[in-house]
């Protein structure tokens, strides 16, 4: 399944980073992962797309809909991801940069 990120125009606020820079600075090839964010105040199914780093950056979230789903089969699956596309952004326009990732399901 290919999905947008959503999220992907906010500062991350534990380090001050604008997403879109991280995002305009992707290749398509570099490792990303998703990870669970019960603690999250706006919503406790949160997950959130981090590029693997040696010090990892959120680049967005899956969508809220999406991720509710996910976090009932958490336990059961793992749900490796991929870069599918990145969108360039253009400032002239306002329009932002985007990305979308594949996510596949797998058993645990």
């Amino acid at each position: 399944m290919i999905i947008p990120v959503v999220g992907v125009t906010f500062i991350n606020e534990e380090t001050g980073i604008n997403r879109q820079d991280i995002i305009k600075k992707l290749s398509g090839r570099e490792q990303i992962f998703l990870k669970r964010e019960p603690e999250n105040e706006h919503d406790s199914n949160a997950i959130a797309v981090m590029l693997k780093a040696k010090n990892p950056k959120r680049i967005g979230y899956i969508n809220r809909e999406l991720a509710v789903g996910l976090v009932r089969l958490w336990k059961k699956y793992s749900f490796p991801i991929a870069i599918s596309e990145i969108r360039q952004g253009d400032l002239r326009s306002g329009k932002n940069w985007g990305i979308s990732i594949e996510i596949t399901k797998k058993r645990r």
